[in-house]
């Protein structure tokens, strides 16, 4: 395998995960495993040996992480390995927390957190405020 220097050098301009847009100057990334959806070198899933992501739960309730195994890079179906997290807003982080300081790239960390904390953000349920009862008039 070459280095990811390489690698990124060879696709980054001819990529089908590439969304330009109109009047944006940093074009969009739609790759599997993304955490900010930026197209740069440094979120790249694709030629990062150590990645991990997070997406939201099927059933609403925590969410996936989703990290890239060493063992099996020729096999892109087995390589991703996939596990629930859904013990509530603060010990999950804290789990995705420990996860991360094992063994994962110090200058994405942030990114995963952020990412988990906006998932489990948007599964909150609001409860709509009651409308005040309407002054009649005289």
């Amino acid at each position: 395998m070459s280095s990811p220097h390489l690698q990124w050098l060879i696709t980054r301009k001819n990529s089908s995960f590439i969304l330009k847009k109109r009047n944006v100057k940093q074009p969009f990334s739609t790759e599997p495993l993304h955490l900010t959806n930026r197209h740069c070198y440094k979120y790249n899933t694709l030629v990062h040996k150590n990645v991990i992501g997070v997406e939201p739960a099927k059933d609403k309730n925590g969410f996936v992480v989703a990290m890239k195994s060493k063992t099996k890079v020729f096999k892109p179906k087995a390589s991703i390995i996939r596990f629930q997290i859904k013990s509530g807003p603060r010990h999950t982080l804290a789990k995705l927390r420990n996860i991360v300081k094992a063994g994962y790239r110090k200058d994405c960390r942030s990114a995963v957190l952020k990412k988990a904390s906006a998932i489990i953000r948007s599964e909150k349920t609001r409860v709509a405020k009651k409308a005040k009862p309407a002054k009649k008039a005289e």
